[in-house]
């Protein structure tokens, strides 16, 4: 019997206003990620940002057959020693941190990490990488981000041979985009695994590792282009963990 794979995700904080309840405080996440891991066959739990959850990172992780990293707001540049852009969100710094300390010991520990967007940036700072902090400053970022708010579209070109490209294939692909971010200098050890026409990193893994892949872009918003491929890989990778742990 195959186990279900419990994957942990951290959640935002955001304000949210539903009838009279005006810009109350919740801990939430997208439901197209919890249902992109449910629809692979992973069980999603969220972790709050919270100082007691950044006290507590292995036990999370023991908790855990994988970790998905998903899209947000920008990082804090404090994280890779830059002064922030004026284009920059205002950072929720213990999400920035606890998500960073999560991706830092689960590569560490063998335990399945997938990035999505800000996931990756976040992925690629914990081992040391930096951020490019506004595309608009060199570059046409129409295809990275049009309408704040708004996915555009535009293609990415998977590296053969890559863990990538074993999960979507080595055409190119069009995907989901929203971000004016990107990365700048890889972290240790990762590897860049596809890039857009304009030269933008659009992927990024660790070679060697049982699972740890970081994409630019939004497959939990287009599962049927190529982003039930990466989250049916994820799951299997984590479905391994589940597997070993029930036999420790």
């Amino acid at each position: 019997m195959t186990l279900t794979p419990i994957i942990g995700l951290v959640a935002d904080r955001k304000a949210v206003t539903t009838g009279p309840w005006i810009a109350v405080q919740h801990d939430a996440i997208n439901h197209s990620y919890v249902a992109a891991i449910s629809e692979a066959g992973g069980s999603p739990i969220l972790i709050p940002s919270t100082a007691v959850n950044l006290a507590n990172v292995d036990r999370l992780l023991d908790a855990i057959d994988g970790l998905l990293l998903p899209g947000g707001a920008d990082l804090d540049p404090e994280l890779y020693d830059q002064q922030p852009h004026a284009e920059n969100d205002p950072p929720l710094r213990i999400r920035d941190d606890l998500e960073v300390a999560l991706a830092r010991r689960a590569v560490e520990r063998g335990v399945p990490v997938y990035g999505v967007c800000r996931g990756m940036q976040i992925l690629n700072v914990a081992l040391g990488g930096t951020l490019e902090q506004h595309l608009g400053d060199r570059l046409d970022m129409t295809p990275h981000r049009d309408v704040v708010g708004t996915f555009t579209s535009h293609t990415v070109r998977p590296v053969a041979g890559t863990r990538l490209a074993r999960a979507v294939g080595t055409e190119d692909l069009t995907i989901t985009s929203h971000h004016h971010q990107a990365v700048q200098r890889l972290g240790r050890g990762l590897i860049a695994s596809a890039s857009a026409p304009d030269g933008v990193i659009e992927a990024v893994e660790l070679a060697g590792s049982r699972f740890v892949l970081g994409v630019q872009w939004h497959p939990e918003e287009n599962l049927s282009g190529g982003g039930s491929g990466l989250f049916d890989a994820f799951i299997r990778a984590t479905v391994a963990v589940a597997a070993e742990r029930s036999v420790a």
